[in-house]
């Protein structure tokens, strides 16, 4: 792992977050890189610092003076600079994820109230529904695209129904998201996807028309017709936090819920252990987290020049965030690359490190439950076609999978209100 050396930057290595190599053997990069260097500098994507080691990604992301998560775009020219993503994503600013304090307080404080532990628990039912509905339209045949039809489409319409957006609609949003998350940000795909935000926006806006007018009990009007510190959010603030909450209510739970479903394929023993025992199911939720972090890694900035661990990092200096790295560090967790479902306690930091840890944990550790219990009762011997997997193409992000063919015995349908 050699590159040329940048006056100044220590410890070069060759690292790309984006590339088809890192996403086929991230595990063996990752440690390879924590061993040697878990401080390494790389010219990719304009140059970045790759941080491996979790008790360094912890420090950097409790410490959001040194190390902030703020973006901001020149009005002029439409160029972006910060967030939370190497390259950045252009034209949007997602917030609060994208914000330090000040404003990051409000906002935060804002929206936990919608995505707090007893808000999530009221929304269990009615994606248990979802789940049941999504499940009938498949049990018949005998066989399904774990993706397509379930760990997709659910995540997708729950994010539609806290929204209050039609569920109908649940597609229109996720698939662009989707390629968001898994295609690197040069690919024409990409591009062709983020045109698709403006398509949301405007949808988002239409319905903040409407519900100043005919409010109902949902986040769109919540937003629309809701303060911080006593002002009304404007139409810019309300697009930013949609987009940040869609962006993270479609995709990682995909892809937690994808890799746990294929776990408990190879693994068929330990199904009934997440099944009988809720308090073990929920110790091991999180060893799933941990194991599979489906989400990869997160950037930051540096505001000023820092000596970080023997490394001098400069003022506007990029770095990345490795959670994945982080929750395999054997420093911190005995045995990281096994899967020990009673690992306790577990410090992974699978939903983020300070204050930016992830607003929708609670909802995504729901949906999560919903979905596996939902396979494992209606459909228990179900087999994936491991031939037919299609992973992402990247994993800088999320670490996810596109497709997951599978066959199970047929069954009945439990007759749950289509959606």
């Amino acid at each position: 792992m050699t590159s040329a050396r940048k006056p100044g930057k220590q410890c070069p290595i060759s690292f790309n977050h984006e590339s088809a190599d890192h996403a086929r053997r991230w595990v063996e990069e990752f440690d390879e890189i924590r061993s040697k260097c878990p401080l390494a500098w790389t010219e990719s994507h304009g140059g970045y610092w790759v941080v491996t080691r979790y008790r360094d990604i912890v420090e950097m992301a409790q410490n959001p003076h040194c190390f902030s998560s703020r973006k901001t775009i020149d009005q002029a020219t439409g160029e972006s600079c910060g967030g939370a993503s190497i390259p950045s994503v252009p034209g949007q600013i997602g917030i609060p994820d994208e914000t330090d304090s000040p404003e990051w307080d409000g906002y935060r404080s804002f929206l936990n109230r919608r995505f707090a532990p007893k808000a999530v628990e009221e929304r269990r039912a009615r994606t248990e529904r979802f789940a049941a509905a999504l499940i009938d339209r498949v049990i018949e045949k005998g066989h399904f695209d774990i993706i397509d039809d379930l760990t997709n489409p659910l995540p997708a319409i729950a994010t539609m129904d806290i929204f209050g957006l039609p569920l109908s609609e649940w597609n229109d949003f996720a698939e662009p998201l989707h390629r968001l998350m898994y295609l690197p940000k040069e690919e024409p795909g990409f591009i062709e996807a983020a045109g698709r935000l403006q398509w949301m926006r405007e949808r988002i806006e239409e319905l903040v028309i409407e519900r100043r007018k005919n409010p109902k009990d949902d986040l769109v009007t919540y937003l629309g017709t809701g303060e911080i510190n006593g002002r009304k959010l404007d139409d810019e603030t309300i697009w930013s936090m949609a987009f940040n909450i869609l962006l993270g209510g479609v995709d990682t739970t995909t892809a937690l819920t994808s890799n746990v479903l294929i776990y408990f394929c190879r693994n068929p023993d330990k199904k009934k252990l997440f099944l009988d025992d809720k308090d073990a199911a929920s110790v091991a939720r999180e060893e799933f987290v941990r194991y599979f972090s489906p989400i990869h890694g997160i950037a930051r900035t540096a505001t000023t020049d820092v000596d970080f661990n023997g490394q001098k990092i400069e003022k506007g200096d990029r770095i990345y965030l490795a959670y994945a790295a982080a929750n395999h560090d054997p420093e911190v967790f005995g045995d990281p690359g096994t899967v020990n479902l009673d690992r306790f306690p577990n410090r992974h930091i699978g939903f983020g490190a300070g204050k930016h840890r992830c607003l929708g944990s609670f909802q995504a550790r729901m949906m999560f439950e919903t979905m596996i219990h939902e396979v494992l009762t209606r459909m228990p011997d179900y087999q994936i076609d491991e031939s037919r997997m299609k992973p992402y193409p990247s994993v800088s992000v999320v670490n996810g999978w596109i497709s997951l063919p599978a066959t199970f015995t047929p069954g009945a349908k439990v007759g749950a209100p289509p959606l």
